[in-house]
């Protein structure tokens, strides 16, 4: 991956546009990102990071800090980046969510963040892509707009995630050496997200699962073998000696053994079911014999007492005969009077109705005379029917006639005043509309008068955006007094630890060299003591020692020697951390009282308070003039909404002034029709309720004169109806006629007599006819024979039926057993085999289960996904090693500690050898300098390894952000010369430093400064 161009707008103290020439910068391989601490230059690293992957590169970082806080409330921030990647050149561009003005009203809104990555298609569109001079097409393409698919999209043509970013690309502040630190559970996680290894722990949780399964399997197995031989004891009766023997066989999972003897004892409780299935049958056919003999004796017994009962009912029939003789014929006589009576009372009834008839039409025309003497004279005529009814028909359609101006006539009243109200109505609307029209002609000028107040609170309010921007100024000069007068003390303080740890190391200098020098002079009396005659002596090799020296009162120890020099070196680095204390102090109160400038706090609050006011009354103007625009836009909507009442009112009076015109019109010509049609009456209603009068009583007359002529004809035909059925029955009178009907109750019980002597008759007839009785003898003696028979035969069928049900009984319990013996037997064959299967499989699972997870006491007895990360850590030492060699001069290598701390957790720690010392160190136990040249190899190193393992992916651009004001000067020249080297082998390195050191040696740089107003500024050399 290369980097080609970067821009920044309104990001973290960048408060305008910054770009930055990736590919000019790093063309000789290497370039110092440097600037005083806190003026923004990790911001130039997450920007990048927030570019590809939409979050800045610390993890302990808020993505919120991306967005600056001095950008304008309407501008975006925005991130604009070219890179380059095996797979083509993109373009991608970002812009985080921030919170703008609503463009009506007061308020705030959320922006959402936007994205949009472009493939560019070849190197030679670059220039014109950064210049924004190309737009869509001419190879220049739009391959995502949402956030996620640009996401998906870079990490595709990128090859790595942000972990692995971070860890390989882009070693961000803080996070440095925090791999090298890292716990064992921490570094674990760390590695499987580098590493992609998360399919292996959950491979391991996969066979934990199957292993569970399986035992709770096996058990299950187990439980229902154990439930199924229960069922087959049960089943088979065993006695407990049988049921020890195959509960032991199950227990011990000896199924072999278990299914012999459980089909043993199903074949003996199957043969003794057989035995007596075979009694159980002869005894039933013994039964069945003797039942055979007791029905027969029982059947003659029956048909003995059968024929007694049919004898006493035949004498009784004989007996019966005369009695229901006598009521067959009266029913008969009955039978043909009653048609001829029924007849004679019909005709009495017409002849009684033609009479009051003849009454009712007499009486109707003596009422209807007085008022109607026409129509009553109509009567005497030979058509008076129809007279009448055209009488009738004459008056309804006059009367019809006048059923709608009987309602004109009833409305007119309603109608005129009606009339006169809307009258009165048009007036009083005539005058609003004269009134609204003089309130509209006004509204001008006071809308006039709102546009002024709005326009002078406008421009009052322009001054806010520098009213703020003075009031943030004062407020971080106000801020800057203060702190620097805190400062001044902490620079005192400083210097007199500085010139107090000079003392300190100044004395324990002289003490050494005190010490050296006695040391010195005793010296030869150390090489004295060993030298004997004849031995050459160490200094001059003369082997005769004539005045060999002696050891003197005040002589001094090597180690001695070596503590004085422990102590000056630890008070030199005493002296150097103070001195570095105090030139950090200093530099931040220069830097405080270049922001407070000439200000003093006093001063300062003053100031705060001035623009804090002016903001005040900035934003009184902004809320003011708001406030006009909503009510002038009321205004405007008020005036629309009169002037649109003022046309609808003018045209409503105009039409309905032109309604009234229309319905006084239609009203005088309704009263001229009324005043003609009522005539001479009073009114209307009483000229129709006299000709409706006068066809009720025409229609009255001719009703009851149709009645009288109906009923008459019925009298007549009846009366010839009754005279023919009386000579047809042979009935002299109608008196005789009456007589031969007979009373209800009387009817019913002779009718009863003969059904029952019919029934009777019919019993006699059909019990003869059944089979045997006609033969029957009938005596007492033969009933008295047929008793012991029945009885005798009853006896021995009781006798055999209880054989026969014991016999079943026994035969359908050993049978019961032998049918759920089988069925138990099939369950327990099925258990056994169930049993035996699942262990088989179970053994599997259960065995590679234990190796994966660590269980098994085969091996190292490591976790799978443990085992894959020591393999990728010793890579990633190994690796780091050959560039650990190079910074320290092979005096630390780093080590994977292999050392037992827990089965399954083993082999993920590191260890730092100080070949020096040959000691093993932990890593917290490194110096800074030693903590931050170990930790860069091993970042370099786990680079090297992530990029082979994601399919080779070329990183052509590293950048470091850390920890070079930690070494010494040796060491810093040798780190820098090795990252020359990376940079030679065609990698692109920017260092983040503020080291003064790293200035001179490295040329091309990007500086980064801040102001007094807190803002940061950016440019290049190169």
């Amino acid at each position: 991956m290369k980097l080609h161009h970067l821009r920044l707008t309104a990001i973290g103290p960048f408060a305008g546009t910054v770009e930055i020439d990736l590919a000019a910068l790093g063309a000789s391989g290497m370039f110092l990102l440097e600037g005083p601490t806190g003026s923004g230059k990790s911001t130039i690293l997450d920007a990048i990071a927030y570019a590809l992957y939409g979050q800045v590169a610390g993890s302990a970082t808020s993505d919120a800090r991306i967005r600056s806080q001095f950008a304008q409330p309407t501008e975006a921030s925005v991130v604009d980046l070219v890179f380059e990647t095996a797979s083509g050149i993109y373009r991608v561009r970002r812009q985080p969510e921030f919170q703008r003005p609503k463009l009506r009203g007061t308020g705030t809104t959320k922006e959402q963040p936007k994205a949009v990555l472009w493939r560019i298609g070849s190197p030679q569109l670059i220039p014109a892509v950064i210049a924004d001079e190309m737009g869509g097409g001419g190879g220049v393409e739009a391959i995502a707009t949402r956030i996620d698919e640009v996401g998906r999209e870079i990490q595709r043509a990128v090859g790595l995630n942000r972990d692995q970013f971070t860890q390989t690309v882009l070693l961000p502040q803080n996070e440095f050496a925090r791999f090298l630190r890292a716990g064992t559970g921490e570094r674990q996680q760390v590695l499987q997200r580098v590493f992609g290894t998360e399919t292996y722990a959950a491979v391991e949780k996969q066979l934990e699962e199957m292993r569970k399964s399986a035992k709770r399997q096996v058990d299950q197995a187990q439980q229902t073998l154990g439930t199924a031989l229960a069922r087959f004891t049960e089943a088979t009766a065993l006695e407990t000696e049988q049921v020890t023997v195959l509960q032991d066989h199950a227990d011990a999972l000896q199924l072999d053994p278990l299914t012999a003897a459980a089909d043993e004892r199903l074949a003996a409780v199957t043969a003794r079911a057989t035995t007596t299935g075979s009694a159980a049958q002869s005894a039933a056919t013994a039964e069945q014999t003797a039942r055979t003999a007791a029905e027969t004796a029982k059947t003659a017994r029956t048909r003995i007492e059968r024929r007694r009962t049919l004898d006493a009912l035949a004498a009784r029939l004989t007996t019966e005969k005369p009695v229901v003789d006598a009521a067959r014929r009266s029913l008969q006589r009955d039978e043909t009077a009653r048609p001829v009576a029924d007849l004679l009372r019909r005709r009495d009834t017409a002849t009684a109705q033609a009479a009051t008839a003849l009454e009712t039409l007499a009486q109707l025309a003596e009422s209807t005379r007085p008022d109607q003497p026409a129509l009553v004279d109509l009567l005497e005529t030979d058509e008076a029917d129809a007279e009448l009814a055209t009488a009738a028909d004459e008056a309804t359609t006059a009367a019809g006639t006048l059923a709608d101006l009987v309602t004109l006539e009833a409305a007119v009243p309603a109608r005129e005043q009606k009339l006169a109200e809307r009258r009165e109505t048009l007036a009083r609307t005539t005058s609003a509309l004269a009134a609204l029209s003089e309130q509209l002609e006004a509204r001008p000028a006071q809308r006039s008068e709102h546009l002024t107040a709005r326009d002078t609170a406008r421009a009052a309010a322009r001054a806010l955006g520098d009213a703020r921007l003075a009031l943030r100024t004062a407020q971080e000069r106000q801020q800057a007094t203060t702190a620097a007068a805190a400062q001044q003390g902490t620079v005192e303080a400083a210097r007199e630890q500085t010139v107090a740890a000079l003392r300190t190391a100044r004395e324990k200098a002289d003490a050494e060299a005190d010490l050296r020098r006695r040391r010195l002079t005793g010296i030869a009396a150390e090489l004295a003591v060993d030298l004997a005659e004849g031995d050459a002596c160490p200094v001059c090799g003369a082997v005769e020692h004539p005045h060999p020296a002696g050891a003197a009162e005040d002589a001094v120890s090597p180690e001695q020697v070596e503590a004085a020099e422990t102590a000056r070196q630890a008070a030199e680095a005493a002296h150097a951390r103070a001195e570095q204390a105090h030139a950090l102090a200093s530099q931040e109160l220069a830097r405080l009282r270049e922001i407070a400038g000439d200000l003093t706090p006093e001063t300062a609050k003053t100031a705060v308070e001035e623009a804090s006011g002016q903001v005040t009354t900035a934003q009184e103007s902004e809320q003011k003039a708001a406030r006009i625009d909503t009510q002038i836009t009321a205004f405007d909507e008020e005036t629309d909404r009169l002037t649109k009442r003022k046309e609808v009112d003018a045209l409503g009076v105009e039409r309905e002034r032109t309604a009234i015109e229309e319905t006084a019109r239609a009203l005088e010509a309704d009263r001229t029709k009324v005043a003609e049609a009522r005539g001479e009456d009073d009114s209307i209603a009483a000229r129709r309720r006299a000709h409706l009068a006068r066809a009720r009583a025409a229609t009255t007359l001719r009703d009851a004169l149709r009645i009288r002529a109906e009923a008459t004809t019925r009298a007549d035909e009846l009366a010839e109806e009754a005279d023919a059925a009386l000579a047809a029955a042979e009935l002299a009178t109608a008196e005789a006629a009456r007589a031969a009907v007979l009373e209800t109750a009387e009817r019913r019980r002779l009718e009863a007599l003969v059904q029952a002597r019919a029934v009777d008759e019919s019993r006699l007839a059909d019990g003869l006819a059944e089979e045997g009785i006609e033969a029957t003898v009938a005596t007492d003696e033969a009933r008295e024979q047929a008793d012991a028979a029945l009885a005798k035969a009853t006896a021995r069928h009781a006798t055999a039926q209880e054989a026969a049900r014991d016999a079943a009984g026994l035969a359908a319990r050993l049978g019961g057993v032998a049918e759920r013996g089988a069925a138990a037997r099939t369950a327990l064959q099925t258990a056994t085999d169930q049993v035996r299967t699942i262990s088989e499989d179970a053994g599997v699972v259960v065995r590679v289960a234990d190796l994966a997870t660590g269980r098994s006491s085969d091996g190292d007895r490591v976790q799978l996904s443990t085992y894959v990360l020591m393999w990728r850590l010793d890579a990633v030492v190994q690796a780091a090693n050959a560039r650990l060699a190079l910074f320290s001069g092979s005096d630390l290598e780093l080590l994977r500690d292999t050392g037992a701390r827990g089965a399954r957790k083993t082999g993920l720690d590191l260890l730092v050898l100080d070949r020096r010392t040959d000691q093993v160190r932990v890593p917290e136990t490194l110096s800074g300098g030693e903590t931050f040249f170990v930790s860069l190899a091993l970042a370099l190193g786990l680079a090297d390894i992530v990029m082979g393992e994601a399919g080779g992916v070329q990183m052509e651009t590293l950048f470091i952000d850390e920890g070079f004001g930690s070494l010494d000067p040796e060491t810093l020249e040798t780190v820098v010369r090795e990252i020359g080297r990376l940079a030679e082998s065609g990698r692109v390195i920017g260092v983040v430093s503020h080291v003064g050191d790293m200035k001179a040696q490295i040329a091309e740089q990007i500086h980064v400064r801040r102001g007094a107003d807190f803002r940061s500024t950016l440019s290049v050399t190169a």
